[in-house]
């Protein structure tokens, strides 16, 4: 299609925004050199027996302290790019992610020896503080800047303005920012589309309106995608800046948009299942360990049965039975309730499991039978899903893929506690579903791992 001019456009130059992958690729790709550079340093300043006089690169160390250095910073989401231009957010990620680092390399240093010594680590300590903190504080003051954002004309009704924006609003944190409205049911959207976005240059036009469109507007939008921009609709930023689908904004074509990949692909599938048989047999080992001790805590407490078991909703709504540790009292005819903060009913035993995630071990056996994964949407039990199919949209299309131990709205968003929270809970899943892949599988396990690990349970 060759676009036609239009009076006081030029053609586009094309993209000027970094893109949301873009930055967070540029922040790890930024930790990553410096971290390897404090370590090439520390090595050659050490104290240690061997001494050279050229420079000298470990690169075994190199690797590894790498290697480390990113999969913590996946653990505290080191690459939220709200955190990257937040300065407390910058020293609390660096605190952390340098004391992470420096356990892990003491832990496999000892055990590894191959000539880094203490006197490496110690140096390396502040040497990587500073200069990946510099760095960071240097990204938030060069690359978070206007220049660098998104240039974003908004075409959308007052209720997507008024309701949906705002939200977005909050997390574009210097990644976009809106240069103009239009408004698509005017008259002459479509003829001043081209003609805005060249004015107020551009880069993005994002649409929130109904998918038939008046055919002006929509030529409008053709032309300005002729002209290099990106036409998005509010749907996909959203989905991009806040990890969740716009459930309320979905349509009936949004099904086609579900790549269902732990179906389609065998290999995804089979790491999957590799990670699923892996876990499970480590959990069944733990739970052996400590179930004796547990046992007798809960034992001494209320002499209550150890076990809980319950019926959930699996994949493609198969039922199946977990059971989990008990951490509640519940007396007899008492009818079922969500879990509330700080619920009386949680025993003082079941508040330590609860806290420490152990009331989940006994699950391992679900999923080496298959009946859930490690990661995927938490299975409800069949009361609250028939409940909350009726009043959510959508709500079943989470039993389309394998329930999990632990998932995106896990870590994300947490337990939910009335019909409001499993809806946020759902546009989690949603998302997941969605883009459910190895990277978002290994970030989840990651984050997972570090919210065991500071006691973040309930």
């Amino acid at each position: 299609m060759i676009a036609q001019d239009v009076p006081g456009a030029t053609v586009a130059a094309g993209r000027r925004g970094i893109l949301a992958s873009e930055r967070k690729l540029l922040l790890a790709g930024g930790d990553s050199v410096l971290v390897a550079a404090s370590l090439i340093i520390a090595f050659n300043l050490r104290s240690g027996p061997i001494q050279h006089a050229a420079l000298t690169i470990p690169w075994a160390g190199v690797a590894l302290a790498t290697g480390i250095w990113l999969a913590a910073a996946l653990m505290v989401d080191a690459y939220d790019l709200h955190q990257a231009v937040s300065v407390r957010g910058i020293f609390r990620v660096v605190a952390i992610n340098v004391t992470l680092e420096t356990i892990a390399l003491l832990v496999v240093f000892f055990a590894v020896p191959y000539g880094v010594t203490r006197p490496t680590i110690l140096i390396w300590v502040p040497v990587a503080a500073i200069t990946v903190l510099c760095w960071r504080l240097f990204y938030r003051r060069v690359f978070a800047r206007a220049i660098f954002a998104g240039r974003i004309l908004l075409v959308a009704d007052a209720d997507i303005i008024d309701r949906v924006w705002p939200e977005v609003d909050e997390q574009m944190a210097g990644l976009y920012r809106v240069v103009g409205t239009i408004h698509p049911a005017d008259p002459d959207a479509g003829d001043r589309i081209a003609i805005t976005a060249a004015e107020h240059d551009a880069d993005q036009i994002v649409l929130g309106a109904e998918e038939d469109l008046p055919t002006d507007l929509f030529k409008g939008l053709v032309e300005c995608y002729d002209r290099g921009m990106v036409v998005r609709s509010v749907a996909d930023v959203y989905e991009e800046l806040t990890g969740r689908l716009l459930v309320e904004r979905l349509r009936q074509t949004w099904l086609l948009s579900l790549q269902q990949r732990g179906e389609r692909s065998r290999v995804y599938a089979l790491f999957k299942r590799v990670v699923d048989i892996v876990a499970g047999l480590i959990g069944l080992v733990l739970l052996g360990i400590l179930l004796p001790f547990v046992w007798a805590a809960i034992k001494i407490e209320d002499r209550g049965p150890v076990f809980h078991r319950q019926v959930r909703v699996g994949h493609f709504g198969k039922h199946f039975e977990i059971v989990k540790l008990r951490t509640m009292r519940v007396p007899r005819g008492e009818a079922l309730q969500w879990t509330a903060e700080d619920d009386e009913r949680i025993t003082r035993v079941g508040a330590v499991l609860r806290r420490l995630h152990l009331d989940e071990m006994p699950q391992a056996w679900n999923i080496l039978r298959g009946d859930m994964s490690v990661v995927g949407p938490r299975p409800e039990q069949p009361h609250y899903v028939e409940t909350l199919s009726e009043s959510i949209p959508y709500y079943n299309t989470r039993l389309s893929v394998r329930p999990g131990l632990t998932g995106w709205a896990q870590v994300n968003y947490g337990y939910a506690g009335d019909v409001g929270g499993s809806n946020i809970k759902l546009s989690y899943d949603l998302y997941y579903i969605k883009r459910q892949s190895v990277a978002l599988d290994l970030l989840i396990m990651a984050r997972t791992v570090f919210a065991v690990a500071t006691l973040k349970g309930r």
